[in-house]
């Protein structure tokens, strides 16, 4: 029987390790249904979604460890499915200010909004004096959550906060 798990990999990106990866993974029948990578500072965390006949697994983890001794694995359950769920695009921006981030992960977990992709910036404006906060998000609302409620709540967090958002062409699927 097959079954599905995240792979998280963190470590250098050095020539071929992603390709490298993808061999061994092959090699012992496993599959990326999905991956995501991201590079920062020099380093890399890559997520794939992993499928496998049960009884290779352990094989496949021996030889991820084994074959890349220099990066980290960790591995994880697919999360159970839900209900169907609202996916939004959203930007914030607005000043920057210490503990805006923590603020405005604060807002997302009371409201319940399921957080896919965050990404944040900060930009000195010299001309102005200040730093300047972006912040891109991928969101899922709860189904009892409208997008003007997550507004409010997000642009509350600054006094000069402004959200933009669109709706996800998956705008109806399962989380």
């Amino acid at each position: 029987m097959k079954i599905q798990f995240i792979a998280t990999v963190v470590g250098p990106l050095g020539p071929d390790v992603l390709k490298s990866l993808a061999a061994v993974s092959r090699e012992q029948g496993a599959e990326w249904l999905s991956s995501k990578l991201i590079m920062l500072d020099g380093q890399f965390a890559a997520m794939m979604k992993v499928s496998i006949e049960d009884d290779k697994e352990a094989a496949l983890r021996d030889c991820l460890a084994r074959e890349f001794p220099t990066l980290g694995f960790v591995y994880a359950p697919v999360a159970a499915v839900e209900g169907p769920v609202q996916q939004i695009e959203l930007e914030l921006d607005c000043n920057d200010r210490p503990g805006l981030t923590r603020d405005v992960n604060d807002v997302l977990a009371n409201l319940g909004v399921c957080v896919s992709r965050m990404e944040s910036h900060r930009v000195q404006v010299t001309s102005l004096g200040r730093t300047l906060f972006n912040a891109s998000l991928s969101v899922a609302l709860p189904p009892e959550m409208d997008i003007a409620t997550l507004t409010s709540a997000l642009e509350a967090v600054e006094p000069n906060a402004r959200v933009h958002y669109r709706e996800s062409a998956l705008a109806a699927h399962r989380v």
